[in-house]
């Protein structure tokens, strides 16, 4: 296991097997979207996964469109980004063809991930990338992974969900 998803694993933040499955999405070149508000692990488990990224595939941290037109990148890199259109920079970055992203959805960079996905596809057809939705939340005082969802498009366009189970 990753030591950075291990200290994760360790602060009962993430189960183990969530951090195996997270690292194989990461190994697959997999898109990650973290959602939840920020005192929920969202900032924390975004870094480590952007850092595992870094050490396995070529990388750009975005700070821009003009970011999204780098060739030869297997991941994108996108921080919450104050001062843009976060929607529109996270939906060119689903369009993007053959590479995948890493981001956050939270209260101050909202938008709909479903109605994005869906906007793109009729854009440009593309059903070949894999969405990880994870979900963060408060469970008592502790921030936890509380939920993993695998979202994908069939061949007619329609969002296909499967939630990870242990």
């Amino acid at each position: 296991m990753n030591p950075m998803l291990k200290k994760l694993v360790d602060q009962g933040f993430m189960t183990e097997s969530q951090s195996k499955y997270l690292e194989g999405a990461i190994d697959r070149k997999e898109s990650i979207i973290v959602s939840g508000h920020k005192g929920w692990g969202i900032l924390p488990l975004m870094a480590t996964l952007m850092g595992i990224a870094k050490t396995k595939h070529k990388t750009l941290q975005v700070k821009g469109f003009d970011d999204l037109k780098t060739e030869d990148i297997d991941y994108f890199l996108i921080p919450g980004i104050s001062n843009i259109d976060f929607e529109k920079l996270i939906k060119e970055a689903m369009a993007v063809t053959n590479v995948s992203f890493i981001s956050i959805k939270d209260p101050d960079h909202p938008y709909s991930i479903f109605k994005l996905l869906r906007e793109v596809f009729k854009e440009n057809g593309d059903t070949s990338k894999v969405y990880q939705v994870l979900e963060c939340a408060k469970i008592g005082d502790d921030p936890k992974l509380v939920k993993i969802t695998q979202v994908t498009l069939n061949e007619k366009g329609r969002l296909v969900k499967e939630d990870f189970e242990e």
